[in-house]
């Protein structure tokens, strides 16, 4: 029995030296860990000394972007706020998207994308070419875009529309430069050359076939294209040329 307490003892006393020696380590370890945490996160440790951007800045310039991203960046290499970066970016209206990554020992990368835009989107609005509307300042005054028109939530039909008739009459020489669809469903669109065409709500694309047939027939001997062409005729098409406002003439198809 004698010996069994003294072990008994002897192991109480081993169990309590390994805690506290447990406990110092991890004393040391959390003093050596803050430490040097307290090293490392402190602004004047490790501090961001380059910003280096990339993109096409063709509607943004670089120096836009570093003036607003130069007074976010006073912070340690460890403690910078990317994402408070990214909004910066974000918030130049032609920036599209923003991938920003930090290499060691004091820059920080940034690299943005531009929206391209493809046509103007009702009043004040532009499709970039991703399909995704966004606004700039001054939008309307861009040249050299198509105007499409439409409820907003039929976006994505008006530009499939858009890009199926723009190829229809592509082989004619002919362009869009005016596409509309109204609340009624009903379309029209304006060419390039200034001529108007309506195509109604229904059988749009087959109404658009039906002037490109009718085309070389209708510019026979006319020195400029027709003003309005109405096809919202079952068997027929209403043309009014530009030198006789008064009157139409009917062509059959």
């Amino acid at each position: 029995m004698k010996r069994c307490r003294e072990f008994s003892r002897r192991g109480h006393r081993g169990f309590a030296n390994g805690m506290f020696a447990v406990i110092m380590l991890f004393l040391l370890a959390a003093g050596g860990i803050g430490w040097v945490c307290m090293g490392i996160v402190a602004n004047d440790r490790w501090p961001i000394r380059w910003l280096e951007l990339n993109g096409a800045f063709q509607r943004v310039s670089a120096e836009q972007l570093r003036a607003s991203m130069t007074p976010l960046i006073d912070d340690s290499f460890f403690t910078i706020d990317l994402q408070e970066l990214g909004a910066a970016a974000r918030r130049i209206s032609w920036v599209s998207s923003v991938s920003i990554q930090k290499n060691w020992p004091d820059t920080v990368t940034v690299t943005i994308e531009e929206f391209s835009p493809i046509a103007h989107w009702n009043q004040g609005q532009l499709i970039s070419k991703s399909g995704e509307v966004f606004s700039v300042p001054e939008s309307d005054e861009i040249q050299g875009l198509p105007w499409l028109e439409g409820p907003p939530e039929r976006l994505d039909e008006v530009l499939r529309n858009w890009s199926e008739f723009s190829e229809a009459l592509v082989p004619l020489g002919l362009e869009i430069g005016q596409l509309s669809l109204d609340t009624r469903g009903a379309w029209s669109m304006k060419l390039g050359n200034g001529t108007r065409i309506q195509l109604g709500r229904d059988f749009a694309r087959d109404r658009l076939q039906r002037l490109l047939n009718s085309w070389d027939s209708l510019m026979f001997e006319q020195e400029m294209p027709p003003q309005d062409v109405d096809l919202r005729y079952t068997n027929g098409i209403a043309v009014l040329w530009p030198q006789n406002p008064d009157t139409a003439k009917g062509t059959d198809s």
